[in-house]
This record gives structure tokens, sequence and C-alpha cells, in this order.
């Protein structure tokens, strides 16, 4: 059982990278939104003014929920694509290529038909792992133990260069770093089981046309009868994307050596978010 296991989950690896690959319309969303939202982002943080801050800030929520939308309904759309083209659905390779461009435009009836519901969701997603942070944070506090340290003093080493990061931390007691650790293996735990625990969410966001404010409710519940119905392949999923993560926050040191260097990266990272949200839809539209 667990050889096939790990044979089914080297299968949808495979499949989701040649998905990727044969369909790299997907990608161009994700990098044009990534320039505007950077521009757009940076002008609301200098904002003085309270009111027009919140009013730009709402609007910059909203543009980043409406790509959601388009995006993700998107990707959908590629896994109903390659399906039909694994069913040889198309007449000819020169059929499936035209059909693979023309993805590009779902992504406005994708905004069009979920941008309500897409909203309403990854609003309920953030407010919900935002309090289970502070009550993990404050459960903490009673059995955690106690970080003394100057936080003033450990962010500014956080944003500063990796080697004085490094004198930082060497400057602190192993009490001190014990503690860090812990709270940081804590945390990121909690946030860990929450992502595992949510992380067909969105694919299941786009299974029904529910009033809009029931969609998160009702796509909590598909998803969570989906993960503990698929529960080792799911949990292979996310170990094994934790492990690219992991794989590419090293390989970051490495692409920050020069400016060709960092547009390589910065292309492979555009790569590896579309590949991860490719493989989670894949998984759960094959297995649904």
């Amino acid at each position: 059982m667990k050889h096939g296991i790990i044979q089914i989950m080297s299968s949808y690896i495979k499949k989701a990278f040649d998905i990727t690959r044969k369909n790299i319309i997907i990608i161009q969303p994700l990098v044009l939104f990534l320039i505007i939202y950077t521009f757009t982002s940076s002008a609301v943080f200098q904002l003085a003014h309270k009111i027009t801050y919140i009013v730009f800030l709402t609007a910059n929520i909203l543009l980043a929920t409406a790509f959601l939308s388009g995006w993700l309904y998107m990707i959908k759309k590629t896994i109903e694509h390659n399906k039909k083209a694994e069913n040889d659905g198309y007449k000819d390779e020169k059929a499936e290529a035209e059909a693979s461009l023309a993805l590009g435009k779902e992504f406005f009836p994708g905004v069009g038909d979920y941008f309500p519901a897409i909203t309403f969701t990854a609003l309920c997603y953030i407010a919900v792992y935002m309090l289970l942070l502070f009550v993990a944070y404050k459960a903490g506090l009673r059995f955690m133990p106690s970080i003394d340290i100057n936080w003033s003093d450990f962010m500014a080493a956080a944003n500063s260069t990796p080697v004085e990061m490094q004198k930082y931390v060497a400057s602190l007691s192993f009490v001190q770093l014990k503690a860090i650790n812990l709270w940081m293996f804590y945390m990121g735990g909690i946030s860990s089981l929450f992502m595992f625990l949510t992380m067909f969410l969105f694919p299941a966001a786009f299974d029904k046309k529910e009033q809009y404010f029931f969609v998160p409710f009702s796509a909590f519940n598909r998803n969570i009868v989906f993960i503990f119905k698929h529960f080792f392949g799911s949990l292979g999923i996310i170990i094994f994307l934790y492990f690219l993560q992991l794989v590419f926050s090293i390989l970051s040191v490495f692409f920050s050596i020069n400016i060709i260097l960092s547009v390589i990266g910065l292309i492979l990272s555009f790569y590896f978010v579309t590949y991860a949200i490719v493989l989670i839809f894949l998984y759960y539209e094959e297995g649904k």
C-alpha cells in the first residue's frame, strides 16, 4: 500500500509538471498581477490620510481577489483541457495547442462568475487564520518559555544583511536560542496544520455556485471531507510542496549573487507557485 501511494503521488507530481510546462500561458496573469500589485501596494503604504489609505487598501484587496478569481478559474479549466487531451478529445496537436492558448480567455469569465464568492472565501480564510495565530500565541504565553530579547534589535537584525543576522544570533544565549526555536516550531506547526486542513479550500470553492455568504463554509466542508478521504495523498502533496519551498529558500542565497541569477530565480519562483496550484487543483479535480 505504501509503495502504491508513492507511485500514485509520483504520477500526480509528474503530470502537474507536464500540465504547467505545456500550458505556460497560465503563468502570464501571475506575472502581470505581481508587477501591478507591487506598484499599487507600495503606493498604498505611502498614503498619510487614513480614509484615503483605507479606500486604496480595500481596492488593493479587491484587486487581489479579482486576480485569484480569474487565475484559479484558468487553472481549473487547464485541468479540464488536459483531461480532454488525455482522452484524445482534440483532432490533432495543433488543435490542442490552440485550445491551450485559448485558456487565456478564461480569466475574465472567471472574474465575472466567481469574484464575490472567492472574495468572501479569501476574507474568511485570512480572518480565521489570523484569529488562529492570535489564539495560539495567547495559549503559548501560558506554557511556552519566555523569549527574553530586545525585539527592536531582533527586527533590525532580521531586516539587515545575513552577516548582521548571524552576528546577532551569535550574541544570544543558549536559553534564548532554545526559546526562539521552540516558538518557531510551535507557531510553524500551527500554521502548517491550518494550511494542510485548508489546502483544497479554493478548488472546492469552484465546485458549486452557492449563495456567496455560504461558499466558504460549504467549500471548507467539501475540502475537509476530501482531505480525510485522501489523507495520505494530501499529506504527501503538502510535504512535497514544503520540500520544494525549502529547496527554493536555499537556492535564493545563490540567486542573490547577481542580477542575472536574480531574474532566473524570479522566473523559477513564478513557475513554482503556478506548479504548486496546478498540483493541488489536479489532485482535487481527479480525486473528488
